[in-house]
């Protein structure tokens, strides 16, 4: 029994050496190749510091491969180049170089009044130099509270100037929503923006909206296109076409300039869609630019038609046997239609003429007199047509 354990003792113990020798050698052996994994020298993410030409050469093509533009990509395509309009006369430029010369004749309205016994800030806005001298065109509804409440007061933040300047109410104009301040000259003149025409915007056109937005971010500029033109929107009763772009406005914003490809002002930015994102509108600056004159000539809009009464459209399928037309639903006490013998119910037929289908054509025949004019009406009244002669007054008249 000894002689066979001796002789099983001495097979065992050899081969445990050799099992101990290897399993050290395959420790060893993974070992080095988890640091050789971790350096990334082999894997699949291997690399190495020294490659063949031929490595060198694969790498090459497989990047010239990876990187190769797609046939229907195009490496010249510029957004802003392509929202841009072009005209040979006026000089087209990037949206750097339209706000390094509209900026600074940009400025941040602030409406002043005693809060917690101090006077600070209580309501804010946007406007721009329209002349070196300090007019500032802005939104009515801007300075509104300060038309009605003498305890406040304006100032704007101009660029380059560090106190605000006191700012004094010009005139404003409720049915357009403008409105014109003045500051007092100053040693140097101010910087002022052109204006453009707003009847020549094309849907697709690239703008950039300059502001104040929420009051407190000073000289934002916001970038986008004229998503429609010939928005109508209701302001205190008057309906005005609006431009729509995906500009970013934001309360702060009213009153700032809408500017075009050539650094033009093409529009005053007046309100947003809360509810929603990228719908902002513009007051076309065509549609305002003799508002403004007006307003700096004369403190009010002068010479502007006024006939004194309010108009809704009734259509076919609304109400049962109802008549399809424009209908007064208002009569200004003492105004042009009062006097001239309009009632509430009254269905309009025709204006001077011009047969009335919607109340777009009582604007429209409107804005073709004077204040003077007579101009013949045509009613219906309880069945029966009755001609009037309506003296067309002046707006300015009215708002006294």
């Amino acid at each position: 029994m000894d002689t066979d354990n001796k002789k099983k003792t001495g097979i065992l113990v050899p081969f445990l050496i050799i099992l101990t020798v290897c399993s050290m050698l395959f420790s060893m052996l993974q070992t080095v190749y988890i640091l050789r994994l971790a350096s990334g020298s082999v894997g699949n993410m291997t690399y190495s510091a020294y490659r063949s030409e031929d490595d060198e050469d694969d790498r090459e093509e497989r990047e010239e491969s990876e990187h190769s533009v797609n046939p229907v990509a195009d490496p010249e395509f510029s957004l802003e180049r392509a929202a841009s309009v072009t005209d040979p006369n006026k000089t087209t430029l990037s949206t750097v170089e339209i706000v390094r010369l509209v900026s600074p004749a940009t400025v941040s309205v602030y409406v002043m009044g005693t809060v917690n016994d101090r006077n600070a800030p209580i309501f804010s806005g946007t406007g721009f130099f329209v002349s070196e001298n300090g007019y500032i065109v802005t939104n009515q509804h801007v300075i509104d509270d300060v038309i009605n409440n003498s305890e406040l007061s304006l100032i704007v933040d101009v660029p380059g100037y560090e106190i605000p300047l006191d700012a004094e109410v010009v005139g404003y104009d409720i049915q357009t929503d403008i409105a014109v301040l003045k500051v007092e000259e100053q040693e140097e003149p101010f910087a002022y923006v052109t204006l453009g025409d707003s009847d020549t915007l094309q849907v697709g056109e690239l703008v950039v909206a300059i502001g104040n937005p929420l009051g407190r971010l000073e000289g934002t500029v916001t970038v986008g296109v004229v998503s429609a033109l010939n928005r109508q929107a209701n302001n205190n009763g008057y309906t005005m076409e609006l431009i729509q772009t995906d500009a970013s406005i934001n309360s702060g914003n009213s009153g700032g300039p809408l500017i075009n490809s050539f650094g033009e002002v093409i529009g005053v930015t007046n309100a947003k869609i809360s509810a929603s994102e990228g719908l902002g509108f513009a007051i076309p600056i065509s549609n305002v630019r003799d508002i403004i004159q007006s307003i700096i000539n004369y403190g009010y809009v002068a010479n502007r038609p006024y006939l004194g009464v309010t108009v809704g459209q009734v259509y076919g399928d609304e109400y049962y046997g109802a008549i399809e037309g424009v209908y007064v639903s208002e009569v200004e006490p003492g105004g042009p239609a009062d006097v001239a013998g309009m009632r509430e119910g009254d269905l309009i037929v025709s204006i001077d003429g011009v047969e009335i289908e919607r109340s777009d054509d009582i604007i429209s025949v409107r804005d073709t007199h004077l204040p003077g004019d007579e101009v013949p009406v045509v009613i219906e009244r309880d069945g029966r047509t009755r001609e009037l002669t309506l003296i067309v007054g002046d707006s300015n008249d009215a708002e006294q």
